[in-house]
Formats: structure tokens, C-alpha cells, sequence
């Protein structure tokens, strides 16, 4: 998928469409509906808000206002990031997915799952008091489309169960956020190398780190507990990581 910054009435917003070739895929063009039918219901909770949606001769689209915060990739590409902030931003943004996970509309749960957390999907303010979630056309909610099982998604940051071919759920979330404040910590993605073999590694090995990256903070603790292979091991929800942050404690 392709976006483009427009202008309208003196405003930024950003438009997403498909490219030529997404034009021809069936399964692409009811990801980008979807995609703007969620950022309608959500209204703009943590997430950027919506302007417009619909379909013309170049087929679907949507514009959204412009977030003016820089992702974390960006931050992550201007250099290291000292803890302070990775402490203040990792609240938020587990905050900002709590929020997400919870979202309902006036039928009920969305029951939203991202399946797609990376550090261009995060922007986060100076400060790290806010977090923007970004790109929701991998996510799985009430309304999307079937899963065929086949890896999408960014490996790098992707659980293991994601990468095995399974359905994303809240767990899986949950590391691919810890994920990327792991990069964040020490500067090197979780994961690299060619496509074909991250994702059989990622599905089968875990990640390994210092542990006393943990004492750094509470929110630094809390991201490791969120990188456990097993989903099972992992904490139950983001209000949970959350809380235990308030708390000064291990989830």
C-alpha cells in the first residue's frame, strides 16, 4: 500500500491507497475497506483520525489527518535513546494498546488485535506522553476478513506463534511492542537477516537478552516479561503490563 501527504482547506492529511498491482488483489482491497472502516469506529483513540473514506476510479481509500509526533523508527534511526524516555514512552504505549485492545463501538467489542506493532507504526511525542498507533490494514477485528495462516507482518518484531502461521491475539501484541522497546533499549533489532530464515528462527527460537536490562525502570522490567516464546508465560493483557508499571512491579 502506497500513502501520500495531500493539503485540504490549508490541513495535512495523509491518504492511503493501493498500489497498481494491490489493485488486482482481491484479499488487498478488503484489507485497505477494512482498514478505514476501523479507523471510523475507533474515532481517533490513540490512533490517527479519520477525514474521509471511499472509492473511486483508483479504487479504495482513506484520509486521515497527519500525526505531527515522529515514529519511533525515526527517533531510533536519529540515534540512541536514553532510558528516561524508553521509561515514559513504554507506559504510553502500552497504555495506547490497552486502550485499543478495550475498543468498542455501539454493536459491542471491535475485538482488535494490530498483528503488525513495529517502530514505524508508533509515533510517540518528545516527551513520550503520547503515543499514536499507526497502520491497521494487518489487523484482525470483528469485521475483517479470514486469516489463510500465511506470515504477514513485520519479523523483526513478530511473535513466534505469529511467525509459526497462527492467529495474532493480544499475547502477540503484546511482544511485538516489548519488541520494539527492546530495539529501543539497546539499539539492534530483535531480529535480522533474510526473510525466509527470520521467520522459521522466529517461530522456534527465543529472543535472547540481558536480564538486567529490567533495572532500568518498572517500564523496562515489564517489557521483558512480555517477550516470553510460550504466549502462555506472557502477561494476560496490556492493562496488566500497565498496572504493574504504576506499581513498580514485574507484571
Amino acid at each position: 500500500m502506497k500513502t501520500a501527504e495531500i493539503s485540504e482547506d490549508g490541513v495535512i492529511l495523509v491518504e492511503k491507497r493501493l498500489t497498481s498491482r494491490e489493485l488486482g488483489e482481491p484479499e488487498a482491497i478488503l484489507r485497505l475497506r477494512a482498514e478505514g472502516l476501523l479507523l471510523e469506529r475507533l474515532g481517533g483513540r490513540v490512533t490517527p483520525r479519520l477525514v474521509t473514506r471511499g472509492e473511486d476510479e483508483r479504487g479504495p481509500f482513506h484520509r486521515t489527518l497527519k500525526v505531527t509526533h515522529p515514529t519511533l523508527l525515526a527517533r531510533l534511526e536519529a540515534g540512541s535513546i536514553e532510558s528516561d524516555f524508553i521509561e515514559h514512552a513504554a507506559r504510553s504505549a502500552f497504555a495506547a494498546l490497552a486502550e485499543l485492545h478495550a475498543a468498542t463501538d455501539d454493536a459491542g467489542p471491535l475485538a482488535l488485535v494490530h498483528a503488525d506493532l513495529s517502530p514505524a507504526n508508533l509515533a510517540v511525542s518528545d516527551d513520550g506522553s503520547a503515543v499514536t498507533i499507526l497502520d491497521f490494514d494487518l489487523a484482525s477485528w470483528r469485521e475483517s476478513a479470514p486469516r489463510d495462516g500465511a506470515f504477514r507482518g513485520t519479523i523483526a518484531y513478530a511473535a513466534p506463534e505469529v511467525a509459526r502461521g497462527e492467529a495474532p491475539t493480544i499475547r502477540s501484541d503484546l511482544f511485538s511492542l516489548a519488541a520494539i522497546f527492546l530495539h529501543a533499549m539497546t539499539g539492534k533489532r530483535p531480529r535480522d537477516g533474510a526473510l525466509a530464515a527470520l521467520v522459521v528462527r522466529a517461530g522456534e527460537e527465543p529472543l535472547v537478552f540481558d536480564p538486567r536490562l529490567a533495572e532500568h525502570g518498572p517500564a523496562h522490567a515489564a517489557v521483558l516479561t512480555c517477550l516470553a516464546h510460550d504466549p502462555s508465560a506472557r502477561p494476560p493483557e496490556a492493562h496488566a503490563v500497565l498496572a504493574a508499571i504504576r506499581k513498580g512491579l514485574r507484571p
